[in-house]
């Protein structure tokens, strides 16, 4: 299990605080773990903005091909991309017209250069996590 403990408080509060989430990209088989989290968070009541470069609609909300597309703020940027786009993406967000204030990329993603680019924009962000695991950790703890 990963150490929650270390994430920072200000990262904390944001997350106990949020209720609106972009998953990228979100998968249209509910066996994927971007599926089953864009699912949890829809349970837990937040509002889900997926991104999927064909779908129409998972989760039965409307996807969008782009990031810069999303008509709304949002709180958290959650990614499931493979590493290799990492840079790609983190382009992409210093190019849309928002800039979200928190960047969570899913397990087994940790990109040190991404970090420092989103870390020096100002923007929060966490690496090689589990959102939906951390959620669960941080709301038995209160």
């Amino acid at each position: 299990m990963k150490d929650f403990a270390s994430i920072p408080d200000n990262i904390r509060d944001h997350v106990r605080n949020s209720s609106r989430i972009v998953i990228w990209p979100i998968d249209e088989n509910p066996l994927l773990d971007s599926f089953q989290i864009g699912r949890f968070f829809q349970d837990e009541g937040w509002y889900l903005f997926p991104i999927h470069e064909y779908a129409d609609r998972i989760l039965d909300v409307i996807c969008y091909r782009d990031i810069r597309l999303i008509p709304e703020d949002y709180d958290i940027l959650y990614l499931f991309c493979d590493l290799d786009r990492m840079p790609m993406v983190v382009n992409e967000i210093f190019n849309a017209d928002y800039a979200p204030p928190l960047v969570w990329t899913h397990e087994g993603i940790i990109d040190l250069e991404s970090i420092d680019r989103l870390t020096e924009a100002g923007i929060l962000n966490v690496m090689d996590f589990d959102l939906r695991d951390y959620f669960e950790w941080q709301r038995d703890r209160e």
